[in-house]
């Protein structure tokens, strides 16, 4: 009798943190939808061929969980698809918190702008090449234009997007569209 009680006492003890987990997560997203996001524009400046219409890109790869060729993984960012972007820019007013060059390129560019306000940093990063005219600690307004995405061709290259609310990172997933399509078995 004692380990049956104590069973469901420690039942009844994870069954209410993962409940107040998830409802503080839902009060998290809440709040930046409200207060921070509400006021986010597209992130697309110039697509890679003139007939894409901006408006009809949306996201393809997603976060958490993804199929691979042997098995599964997560992936804590969504992605744009590759052959859309060229020029892309700040979804949000903010303070830019880092930036990081293309090293190697072509072989290794992977670059990153990181954009803050109010406790979300938004991580642009791919094959890019930043804004030369901004630096880390500038001001800036929605719009302003971040980067260039390096590829060959018409192809353009892979934007990701990666998001942390007070330093965790949260899935981006409810302020970005995504394309309707069936994930790989």
């Amino acid at each position: 009798m004692k380990n049956l009680f104590a069973t469901l006492l420690l039942l009844f003890t994870f069954i209410s943190c993962t409940t107040n987990k998830i409802k503080k997560e839902e009060e998290i997203y809440d709040y930046i939808s409200k207060n921070i996001m509400c006021n986010a524009q597209s992130v697309i400046l110039e697509t890679t061929k003139k007939e894409f219409n901006p408006d009809d890109i949306k996201i393809s790869g997603r976060f958490g969980e993804r199929p691979g060729i042997c098995k599964k993984y997560y992936c804590d960012y969504i992605s744009y698809p590759y052959y859309s972007i060229r020029k892309f820019c700040s979804a949000l007013d903010g303070t830019i918190v880092y930036i990081g060059e293309p090293t190697n390129y072509p072989f290794e560019a992977n670059a990153a702008i990181i954009v803050k306000t109010d406790g979300l940093e938004i991580e642009y990063f791919g094959l890019m090449w930043p804004n030369k005219d901004l630096s880390v600690g500038d001001k800036i307004e929605k719009g302003t234009y971040l980067g260039r995405m390096i590829g060959g061709g018409d192809s353009g290259m892979v934007l990701n997007i990666r998001m942390r609310y007070n330093g965790k990172i949260i899935d981006p997933s409810r302020w970005f569209t995504f394309y309707d399509f069936v994930e790989r078995t």
